[in-house]
């Protein structure tokens, strides 16, 4: 309670005959000193307010956003101790954001596409080969496997990633998590599928991307996903790379060192499908890839080398396993403006499941307990032009071609061969629409061929 109402409350319990005049004088004077301190702190308030009222209209004129402010706990000796921090911050990189209270910038993103196919030969009911262009099932003349003139639509091609981004004293830790809807040959099953599952710190990567064997700038920008002929498959698979950049002459260059999961496939003789190739699952040591990188200024090349073990065990405990290896020579070499030319050539008795789509070429072949590597040479060329900026077109061509030995069934693929050819308008960053043609051809062992013509639209919608 304040003295004044305590001397008013005395004041009014005792007879004023009581109180001498002094106190009542004194009593009076305190009385309006308190009311004058009122007056005066009221008015500095006052003052206050006004000078608030004008920041907050200055503020709204300028159109300041304001700045959402959550508490957090300091880790200091006081726990009442409260530290404010911005709720969320531009990430370190390009497109992310920071999780409150930690060093990781973290990025959602991916792209909505649909496609619209037009094939003059369908591969069958839920075949991926009228998807994309699937080599090893364009039919063979004579035995289509499906309608002629037949249409498709889809989005399995649409993803979602999410990538992280933290510093440490290691060096950056990186990750990267991205799926597709590509999981099932089902026409209409969207069933999610893994592309990329890995994390990296510094020079060092553990996890499944693509193989270190294809050098993924080189490849030709088309929208058909299955890719062209004569480029080193899309394989993504497990593996632990190093990545030691170095430079020559000021020549910017890394070189890459690689184990990666085996897989042996390899088609045997004795088999009841003869459109099946087996994989026995009964490796020892992984596959062995290294790259060297080379990164001037007017283009990027690289050169690969790749050394496998085939190896096969049957039922009765008896194996047979071969080594083989591969090469693989891809560029891109900066033309006119943006234009720009992409190759790959590519030999050796390894290359197998790296030189096309699945089941287009066999490891190795196995007859009466006989396993014999396939040599394999392939080649793609492309050219890239940009008729404005908003506007490109890509021409591009591959050839596969596989020496099979002569145990070989009659019924294993030789050779595959594509053309592409497309046009693509992107007017933002976001969309991509466009128009592509596909001449693809696929050939046996004993000549018998078959072709598959497409005209595919494309609507892609980034985010």
């Amino acid at each position: 309670m304040k003295p004044v109402t305590i001397h008013l409350l005395a004041l009014s319990l005792l007879p004023l005959p009581v109180l001498a005049e002094d106190d009542m004088r004194e009593m009076f004077n305190e009385l309006k000193a308190q009311v004058k301190t009122l007056q005066t702190q009221v008015q500095q308030s006052n003052i206050r307010i006004n000078e608030l009222e004008k920041e907050l209209a200055q503020a709204h004129s300028n159109q300041q956003p304001v700045q959402t402010i959550i508490p957090v706990v300091a880790p200091t000796a006081k726990t009442d101790e409260i530290v404010t921090k911005p709720a969320v911050t531009v990430g370190d990189v390009k497109g992310t954001f920071k999780i409150p209270g930690t060093d990781t910038s973290v990025g959602l993103g991916g792209y909505v596409k649909t496609d619209v196919l037009f094939n003059s030969v369908s591969a069958g009911r839920d075949k991926f080969g009228d998807q994309f262009t699937f080599y090893s099932q364009i039919p063979l003349s004579g035995k289509a496997a499906g309608e002629h003139s037949q249409i498709m639509f889809n989005a399995k091609e649409s993803r979602l990633w999410f990538r992280s981004f933290t510093p440490s004293k290691w060096g950056e830790i990186n990750t990267l998590l991205e799926i597709d809807f590509y999981g099932d040959a089902a026409t209409y099953t969207y069933t999610p599928r893994i592309r990329h599952a890995y994390g990296s710190i510094g020079n060092f990567l553990a996890g499944q991307t693509w193989t270190t064997f294809l050098n993924v700038n080189v490849l030709p920008n088309l929208l058909d996903p299955g890719g062209s002929a004569g480029a080193v498959y899309g394989i993504r698979q497990p593996l632990v790379r190093w990545t030691q950049p170095f430079a020559i002459e000021n020549l910017p260059m890394d070189i890459q060192i690689a184990l990666e999961a085996p897989r042996s496939r390899i088609r045997d003789n004795a088999a009841a499908d003869s459109d099946v190739f087996s994989s026995p699952n009964s490796e020892r040591y992984p596959d062995l890839v290294a790259r060297v990188n080379v990164n001037p200024d007017w283009g990027k090349f690289s050169l690969a080398t790749l050394g496998r073990q085939i190896r096969n065990t049957n039922a009765l405990g008896n194996n047979q396993s071969e080594w083989g290896g591969a090469i693989s020579l891809a560029g891109k070499i900066n033309s006119v403006d943006l234009d720009s030319i992409r190759f790959m050539l590519n030999y050796g008795n390894a290359l197998g499941h790296y030189a096309a789509s699945a089941n287009t070429f066999e490891d190795a072949v196995l007859s009466n307990g006989d396993l014999q590597l396939v040599d394999i040479y392939s080649g793609m060329l492309s050219y890239q032009h940009f008729w404005t900026k908003d506007w490109q077109s890509n021409l591009t061509y591959g050839f596969v071609h596989a020496n099979q030995p002569a145990l070989a069934d009659n019924n294993i693929t030789a050779q595959v061969q594509s053309v592409h050819a497309n046009l693509l308008w992107s007017p933002i960053t976001q969309i991509i629409l466009g128009m592509e043609y596909v001449y693809a051809t696929r050939e046996v062992f004993d000549g018998r061929d078959g072709d598959l013509q497409r005209v595919q639209f494309s609507a892609r919608y980034n985010f």
